[in-house]
C-alpha cells in the first residue's frame, strides 16, 4: 500500500480512483480530471493518478460531472496505467 503525506492527503480529500465496473454495459470513473481522447470504440480518461482507457463499441458518455464520468456501450475492456 502507497504510503506518504501526498497519498494520505489525496485520500482524506477523496481524491482517489474508484472504479465500478456494471457487468459488461457500463463503467463508473470517480474523480475523473479530463477527457484525453472519446470516440464509439474507446474512452481515455485520466484521473489524479491514472489514465483509465476503455474498450468495446458503441461506447457514449452519459454524465461528466463533478463526481466522475459514465462510460456506457458494449465494454470489451478496462485498462489502467500509472500517471508519471
Amino acid at each position: 500500500m502507497p504510503g506518504g503525506i501526498i497519498y494520505k492527503g489525496r485520500h482524506l480529500m477523496n481524491l482517489d480512483t474508484q472504479i465500478q465496473i456494471t457487468g459488461n454495459r457500463e463503467v463508473l470513473i470517480e474523480c475523473c480530471k479530463k477527457i484525453l481522447e472519446f470516440n464509439d470504440i474507446m474512452v481515455k480518461v485520466r484521473t489524479w493518478d491514472l489514465t483509465v482507457m476503455i474498450w468495446g463499441s458503441d461506447l457514449k458518455v452519459n454524465d461528466y460531472n463533478a463526481s466522475g464520468i459514465y462510460v456506457c456501450g458494449k465494454i470489451q475492456s478496462v485498462e489502467l496505467t500509472e500517471n508519471g
